[in-house]
């Protein structure tokens, strides 16, 4: 046991987890989820880091409804609309992108829990299959790469060579860089990229961290009580969109939804949900078309009183033992 973790599990045994728990009882807490994988599922790969495995899952739903209050999307849309206070140590459990893994290993798990959750869909990948969301499919194509070099933004980086565990890495890396392109230089690279590599979708964990949901599948998990959010149509940058497109975007994903589920859409959760990600003129566009709830991706925690249209989250990944997950969820650290 390293020194981290021995400073971790000592915060759970000598109640400082508690202690934090207490400080920010009166404060939502917002956890984002992608996928949930089977045990077996590669550890040493850093697109599966983005999941959490089965057993990780379990073990943290299991914090959850012991030490915290779970709460459902209507419940946090009365406490802001009519000023009703949410339970000391609320936490709100949600999904984004659409994964079929959210129905066949997450929704068992939160039912023997009894724990709420809202997955927030980009309804162009609804029933597609061996479509990735475009950041995904960069990085997929750039750890396959046969290229030692590659252009992006006018610099040339050097490579390892492809599917090795130091390739994967650098192609998480320099995915961060693509992300900030001008969006004609990011589809000229994707295309690119798309001409020199194929996907293969072969490995079992591929399919099970990838594979979207279908309609039916999505219509089954709202009978089962899961709310069901907009995530765009297209999952873009929400803030590197000209009006008509980000209009396009967020009309076109709630009407989607509400047309295939027979329910309003008024829930919102920004794509990557970081602060350069939407903007003022997201919110506002947001709020015209209706919506009345909107969930970012950052590691803050909300304050007492919330907003609406920026309600964080924390992501949760694979890399976070559970000691990890009990002091970052208490608010004692961070990421």
């Amino acid at each position: 046991m390293n020194l981290k973790q021995i400073l971790l599990c000592g915060a759970e045994v000598f109640g400082l987890n508690c202690l934090a728990r207490f400080r920010t009882r009166r404060r939502l807490l917002g956890l984002c989820y992608h996928s949930v994988v089977s045990d077996n599922s590669p550890q040493n790969d850093a697109r599966t880091r983005i999941a959490v495995t089965v057993t990780q899952f379990n073990e943290q739903l299991k914090e959850l409804r012991k030490y915290w209050s779970p709460v459902s999307l209507p419940q946090i849309r009365n406490a802001i609309e009519n000023n009703i206070p949410l339970p000391d140590n609320a936490v709100h459990v949600s999904f984004d992108d659409g994964y079929r893994n959210n129905l066949t290993l997450a929704a068992p798990l939160l039912a023997r829990y009894e724990i709420p959750a809202t997955i927030f869909v980009s309804t162009n990948f609804i029933a597609t299959y061996g479509s990735l969301i475009w950041a995904l499919e960069i990085h997929e194509r750039l750890v396959r790469l046969l290229d030692s070099h590659i252009e992006i933004g006018g610099i040339t980086y050097s490579l390892h060579p492809p599917e090795t565990p130091q390739r994967t890495e650098e192609s998480l890396a320099l995915l961060h860089r693509i992300k900030r392109l001008p969006v004609e230089e990011r589809e000229n690279l994707l295309r690119f990229l798309r001409n020199r590599t194929e996907l293969d979708f072969t490995p079992f964990w591929k399919r099970e961290l990838y594979e979207f949901l279908n309609w039916d599948e999505l219509r089954l998990l709202h009978e089962q009580g899961i709310e069901i959010g907009a995530h765009s149509l297209s999952h873009p940058i929400l803030s590197n969109l000209d009006q008509t497109e980000l209009n396009d975007e967020l009309l076109e994903s709630k009407k989607c939804l509400e047309r295939e589920l027979g329910v309003e859409c008024d829930a919102l959760a920004y794509p990557f949900g970081s602060a350069d990600d939407f903007s003022e003129q997201v919110i506002e566009t947001a709020q015209r078309l209706g919506f009345r709830l909107a969930f970012t991706l950052q590691d803050f925690r909300n304050a007492a009183i919330l907003d609406a249209m920026r309600i964080h989250r924390i992501c949760i990944h694979r890399e976070h033992s559970l000691n990890s997950f009990r002091a970052l969820i208490s608010g004692l650290r961070n990421g």
